[in-house]
């Protein structure tokens, strides 16, 4: 998945800083605030490479659970078309049997697995009958099991997005704290390295961040 471009721009200027600090060490005196500023911002840079590799993989994982969310409402209604046919075909013999076996293929995701569950209760009193006029042998317990993966996948894709909220709200937070160390650090460049030019520029360079790309206005 391709990255937010906020977060892109920002991790990519603190990999520039931290590149930055190591090669300019020699200006960096050990336990100087100068010191525990340039090594918490190398610090934060560290977690928020590790925490959006992890939102990354949130996301896939989010994309799959959809997928198969996708799948299993394919093998339901596979089940529930074939079922839904007897109880047509049974209408004539047995009036009232259609109006028990509905559904409709842009239903909800909700209203699809309801109505999944409420074929496989039919089956209670009419399993026999559809059987006969051909929906699948045994159909109320496979469409039962058919219901219960299809609901299973609900909740994988529902923990991914709860991954993935939990995980964008910690990198904010340490985007935050970023900002505020990199904004600390370039007050205090211009001291520590006033016998270097050159690395003040080269501070400067590193720390900018890209600006984000203006949207095209509307055509009119």
């Amino acid at each position: 998945m391709p990255m937010n471009d906020k977060y892109r721009r920002y991790i990519e200027a603190g990999q520039r800083i931290r590149k930055w600090i190591v090669d300019y060490v020699a200006l960096i005196p050990a336990g100087s605030q100068f010191a525990i500023k340039t090594a918490a911002l190398t610090a934060v840079v560290n977690l928020l490479e590790t925490l959006l590799g992890e939102l990354e993989a949130a996301v896939g994982e989010g994309l799959s659970a959809t997928d198969v969310k996708g799948s299993e409402r394919l093998d339901l209604l596979e089940l529930m078309e074939p079922t839904r046919d007897a109880a047509r075909a049974a209408e004539g013999d047995v009036p009232g049997t259609r109006d028990r076996y509905r559904y409709t293929v842009n239903m909800s995701h909700q209203a699809f697995l309801a109505a999944g569950r409420s074929f496989a209760l039919g089956g209670v009193d009419d399993e026999a009958l559809l059987e006969g006029y051909g929906a699948p042998a045994n159909w109320p317990a496979l469409i039962t099991a058919a219901s219960d993966a299809y609901e299973a996948a609900f909740g994988q894709q529902d923990s991914a997005k709860g991954s993935s909220v939990a995980k964008k709200a910690l990198i904010d937070e340490n985007l935050d704290v970023f900002i505020a160390l990199k904004r600390s650090v370039t007050h205090m460049v211009p001291s520590f390295c006033s016998s270097d030019s050159g690395a003040i520029a080269a501070w400067h360079s590193a720390a900018h961040i890209e600006e984000a790309p203006k949207k095209n206005p509307p055509t009119p």
